[in-house]
């Protein structure tokens, strides 16, 4: 998979993840994601929070360093995001979102074959390709979504 074909389908996935946090009233920013047990205002932040971590976890393959994650280490994380994006205004998660996106679109679309190639440790993973981290910038936000869409029955 060329750059350009993952960029094309984080656009189009981000597209939809917009529309429906753009969609969604103060009472279904608020509603609990059952299967993420996070409010889906939070889900979002979280999402765009993912973007920035994608470049710098493709940065660093390409620096050639690791990414040191644990599943521990994630889920910590994740409680510090939870309570410090619950308090978060909506308009800002969206306009983090927004800018994110755009970002991290045009960075991986700026990625060259070689780079997708360039191999490295991720976490509990083992070892992976840049290609294999920038689509993480896909799968992640893609199971959210979904959790996102159950917690609002769309």
């Amino acid at each position: 998979m060329t750059a350009s074909d993952l960029a094309d389908e984080y656009d189009a996935l981000m597209v939809q993840v917009i529309a429906v946090a753009d969609e969604c009233s103060p009472a279904d920013w608020t509603t609990n994601c059952a299967n993420d047990q996070r409010p889906v205002g939070v889900m979002f932040d979280h999402i765009a929070e993912i973007n920035a971590d994608v470049v710098r976890w493709v940065q660093e393959f390409l620096s050639g360093r690791p990414v040191e994650l644990t599943r521990e280490t994630i889920l910590q994380r994740n409680a510090q995001h939870a309570r410090k994006a619950a308090m978060r205004p909506r308009e800002e998660t969206l306009r983090d979102l927004k800018a994110g996106s755009e970002r991290t679109s045009e960075f991986i679309r700026s990625l060259t074959g070689e780079q997708l190639a360039v191999t490295q440790e991720w976490g509990w993973a083992g070892t992976q390709t840049v290609g294999w981290v920038a689509s993480v910038a896909i799968r992640h936000p893609t199971s959210h979504l979904k959790s996102i869409k159950e917690a609002l029955g769309r």
